[in-house]
């Protein structure tokens, strides 16, 4: 069996109180697997508070058991915040404010502690053993015990909650097994690289109340919100977007420094915040940068700011099975090198963010390839690239035709919340290298469906996660995955791209799955079949006197959302550790 490398990290007092007695770091493992050794993963974050490296002027609220009342953000169309009904990134992260998962992450981006107190692996990777922290009950006051977690991974793999939707899909579990009220090991068939960061995402469900639930997308009331978290959900408007949670005074890691979050409609949320309607606004999540003349009315003592590099891309999309000539790689090259992207930086962030790789992932990912093609705006070579195709101009009119002579425009579809310039200008760009456009406009829920149908030609469609696991390449990307996710490339399939796809996932060196994962995306950025045209750098501003401990999660909080709203800060009033 291959070896994995022991990962330790700084052991703070709430994990050290948490462990069995005994506890020596990296152990045989005991029981039925004497024979098979260990290998101890115990990631913990550093006792000091240590503060993102790409965040500035952000600084945490005494840790001298002050609380704050009530911290108050925009809401949005997220759905009920049970773990089958939430919508998207930001839908997940409500949810995790009521329930919990095995590990976590703060800051530092490094997994850290949660339910679980320690985790090991064995040297193949396919057995995980996790220790849960003693005494941590649902918000009935039922203990939560490893027969729960067994519970919400057969639930997830095997019983209702496979085909629902809105949850992290699991690989294939041969079993999971409660060893003991505190002891839980899961089983693979084989090796899966990105299980450790599932393991961060996953909400445990408490089985006294979904043992009997058949349909968990429709199960809503009380019961179905009813988790192990931080904070319980005190109300809850879908016609206006609104949240209200209060915190959970029976928490495991103590009271929440944060006693009320307040989610609320915000058309305007920098206005919001100047008016003190708000605690804090961030830019850089949806297409509506502002000039940064603007931005300084935030300047002074009164607000703070935390930036980091973007990890979610506003992306056009081919839909290779709508045929010629759009499973023609010429063709995709041509936009590539048509689409004038520093200018789309420029004219639509006020030059805060950057042209997306074109491999897939964001500049800031450890996987990132360094060595891809920058697809610089080159109108010659674009014009070059659709003359070979057959796309000609025939009769010298700026639009060109189909080799039969008929005229070809491209459709495009379009999200009304992103509906301003950047449909436009991409729509100018591919006019000036004689590609006619159609702009298609839909509602945010309508336009997500007909992404996820692979009901358009080409797409513009904005997503995060690019800057955590390399996997999801494989997951957006591959031909082998099957479901409706909106995000998702519709028709490519290219044989290596898969075979490396499958390479990574079982990878037992850091270094043999980077080694594949810069592959695939040398593989993408020739195959183009999206363009990541740019990546907003993210921004948020607020008042310090309410809430200062803001930070923005390398690698985004889980399930891609890259905002900063991670619960870890909001339960400690820290940026690091626990308190």
């Amino acid at each position: 069996m291959m070896s994995f490398r022991t990962r330790r990290h700084g052991v703070p007092q709430a994990a050290r109180a948490a462990r069995p007695s005994g506890h020596r770091g990296a152990r045989a493992a005991r029981g039925g697997h004497s024979a098979r050794t260990m290998a101890m993963v115990v990631a913990l974050a550093a006792t000091a508070a240590c503060a993102s490296t790409t965040s500035s002027r952000s600084s945490a609220p005494s840790d001298d058991g002050t609380r704050v009342e009530r911290v108050r953000t925009s809401g949005g169309p997220w759905g009920y915040p049970s773990p089958f009904a939430y919508s998207k990134g930001p839908g997940l992260v409500h949810d995790l404010f009521l329930f919990d998962t095995l590990l976590w992450k703060d800051s530092t981006g490094q997994l850290i502690p949660w339910l679980a107190a320690s985790w090991e692996h064995s040297a193949d990777a396919r057995e995980w053993r996790f220790t849960l922290r003693d005494g941590i009950t649902w918000h009935d006051g039922r203990p939560l015990t490893a027969d729960d977690v067994a519970f919400t991974f057969d639930y997830l793999t095997k019983g209702p909650g496979k085909a629902a939707p809105g949850i992290v899909r699991l690989p294939e579990i041969t079993e999971v097994v409660a060893e003991s009220p505190t002891v839980v090991t899961v089983r693979l068939p084989r090796p899966f690289a990105p299980f450790e960061g599932l393991a961060g995402r996953v909400p445990i469900i408490p089985r006294h109340v979904w043992d009997q639930v058949t349909d968990p997308a429709k199960f809503q009331g009380p019961s179905a919100v009813m988790g192990s978290g931080p904070y319980t959900l005190d109300s809850y408007d879908p016609a206006s977007n609104s949240y209200r949670y209060t915190a959970n005074p029976s928490y495991f890691l103590g009271a929440p420094a944060v006693q009320n979050l307040e989610f609320v409609p915000a058309p305007d949320e920098l206005l919001g915040l100047q008016r003190g309607e708000l605690d804090a606004a961030t830019l850089g999540l949806e297409e509506r940068a502002v000039p940064d003349e603007q931005l300084k009315a935030f300047d002074g003592d009164r607000f703070g700011r935390i930036t980091a590099p973007g990890e979610l891309t506003r992306a056009l999309h081919f839909n290779l099975t709508k045929g010629s000539p759009f499973d023609d790689k010429r063709f995709r090259q041509a936009l590539a090198y048509g689409i004038d992207r520093k200018d789309l930086v420029t004219r639509v962030l006020f030059g805060r963010g950057d042209p997306g790789s074109s491999g897939g992932l964001a500049p800031s990912n450890d996987y990132l390839a360094k060595d891809l093609p920058a697809y610089d705006h080159d109108v010659a070579r674009a014009k070059s690239l659709l003359d070979d195709l057959g796309l000609r101009d025939a009769n010298n009119d700026g639009a060109r035709e189909r080799p039969d002579g008929s005229p070809f425009t491209a459709e495009l579809l379009t999200d009304s919340r992103f509906a301003s310039q950047t449909p436009e200008l991409v729509k100018e760009y591919l006019r000036q290298i004689g590609i006619s456009v159609t702009i298609k406009v839909l509602d945010p829920t309508a336009a997500d469906a007909a992404a996820a149908q692979g009901a358009y030609q080409m797409a513009l469609l904005g997503y995060g996660g690019l800057g955590g696991d390399p996997d999801l390449l494989r997951t957006r990307l591959s031909s082998t995955i099957k479901g409706s996710d909106f995000s998702r490339v519709q028709g490519y399939n290219n044989p290596r791209f898969e075979q490396l796809a499958t390479q990574q996932l079982a990878a037992a060196d850091q270094e043999q799955r980077r080694a594949a994962v810069q592959e695939m995306q040398r593989i993408v950025a020739d195959d183009v079949p999206m363009i990541s045209l740019y990546l907003p750098t993210r921004v948020t501003i607020f008042a310090k006197e309410t809430f200062a401990a803001w930070y923005f999660t390398p690698g985004g909080v889980f399930g891609g959302y890259p905002g900063p709203l991670n619960k870890h800060a909001f339960i400690t009033g820290k940026t690091a550790g626990f308190r």
